[in-house]
């Protein structure tokens, strides 16, 4: 496996200026991070992030390659929100991810990762889920034909509270019926809906294109502010890679056992300072496969 970051990690210190396209990417090189996956709205000013469009923002592209060409770092993939349900926007939505499949081609990656509804919406009831499949599915498949013909593997994640739990994105991979669909796995985010981590992890790993490694702190009682409530009204808060509450050794470990070889992603958003969650976290990921034999 290849180890790196989600660019997602340092959002807090790249929207407040203390980090840059720059200096993130020196930190990937002085680390030895082995690629960086651009969550793409990491780069947009704070307060513009809803609606952010890296792929047209070509000055923010340019200092990207000229970093990859000076230390090195590939980039390994792209992730981005969108929304593929019934309405107006829908087909505008579809051409903007598709855009990105081109930009994968632009920077020599191999995968992106794309939403199908909006990170926080939550469901009403099971009727809208239903509502909704056949337009998501319909949206995925035509990204999906669209990045076979550019070689982009193109994938939905675990994420947010519509979209996810185990059986609901092998339903989506199976309705798809495309081999360049995949699923990002991210181990920690089943608990947004309360999903078994570790059972969801084993259940996903066989369509994995991308792998997503992160720690979570959780509650059954709201603890204080800074806590996400999940759909099932329990309570999460992201911690530093080792130091929470998920047995991320047994996470690793189903990882190396699926056969999963690819790259693996960092996604820090813990309280800490962000490079501290950053070190850390890589550092433990590397102890831990390393006693694993992965």
């Amino acid at each position: 496996m290849k180890i790196g970051l989600s660019s997602y990690s340092f959002r807090p210190m790249l929207a407040d200026g203390r980090m840059s396209v720059e200096t993130l990417f020196d930190w990937l090189h002085d680390h030895g991070a082995e690629h960086l996956e651009i969550a793409t709205f990491s780069f947009a000013a704070a307060g513009t992030e809803v609606g952010y469009d890296l792929s047209r923002e070509e000055e923010v592209l340019k200092r990207l390659e000229a970093a990859v060409a000076r230390t090195g770092v590939p980039v390994s993939g792209f992730c981005l929100g969108a929304s593929f349900l019934n309405g107006e926007g829908r087909q505008a939505q579809i051409d903007m991810v598709k855009r990105h499949v081109e930009l994968c081609v632009r920077f020599g990656a191999k995968f992106l990762r794309h939403d199908v509804v909006p990170w926080a919406l939550r469901l009403t009831d099971t009727a809208e889920f239903e509502r909704e499949f056949s337009a998501i599915v319909e949206g995925c498949r035509e990204v999906a034909e669209f990045g076979a013909q550019h070689g982009v593997v193109t994938s939905v994640e675990d994420h947010g509270f519509f979209m996810n739990g185990a059986e609901r994105l092998l339903r989506l991979v199976h309705a798809v019926d495309h081999p360049n669909f995949k699923l990002t796995v991210d181990v920690g985010n089943f608990l947004c809906v309360d999903d078994n981590p570790y059972v969801s992890t084993k259940k996903t790993l066989p369509h994995a294109s991308f792998v997503h490694v992160k720690d979570f702190y959780t509650r059954r009682a709201e603890p204080g502010p800074g806590w996400l409530k999940t759909a099932g009204g329990e309570f999460i808060r992201g911690s530093v890679f080792g130091y929470g509450d998920l047995d991320t050794k047994a996470l690793l470990e189903s990882v190396v056992a699926s056969g999963y070889d690819g790259f693996l992603s960092l996604e820090y958003e813990g309280a800490e300072p962000s490079t501290f969650g950053c070190e850390v976290g890589l550092n433990n990921i590397r102890r831990m496969l390393k006693e694993i034999g992965g």
